[in-house]
């Protein structure tokens, strides 16, 4: 009785955490395919920013620290390094739209009350 109890309580753990992980970040195809299509991406260029954005997941999920100031700021150096790597692929016209998109998910972020007290950093 006692392993079932806990094989049950060990299962509805690790589904309550995926469910909620799955709810604070869009999936890394839906980034790739809303970057690929409002920043028009030719199939080259959609293929790295694939790869950079499977790289940074991994980075992301490798960030241990449980002191949210220093995670989130971990998060926003991944970020900003992953802008850089994105922008060096660009055209000048998708940088454009690129940095507007930026600008867009700042603001969103900033207004879910994340990192409402820090200035952005580009």
């Amino acid at each position: 009785m006692n392993k079932k109890l806990f094989v049950f309580t060990f299962a509805l753990l690790v589904s309550i955490n995926t469910f909620f992980l799955s709810q604070t970040r869009p999936p890394q195809g839906n980034r790739v395919k809303l970057y690929s299509e409002r920043l028009k991406l030719n199939d080259q260029q959609t293929k790295v920013v694939d790869s950079i954005i499977t790289a940074s997941e991994k980075e992301f999920l490798l960030s241990s620290t449980e002191d949210r100031t220093q995670r989130r700021e971990e998060m926003r150096k991944i970020m900003d390094k992953v802008n850089k790597q994105i922008e060096s692929i660009l055209t000048p016209e998708q940088d454009s739209l690129f940095q507007k998109m930026i600008v867009e998910r700042r603001n969103r972020m900033n207004s879910q009350g994340q990192g409402a007290h820090e200035k952005p950093t580009n």
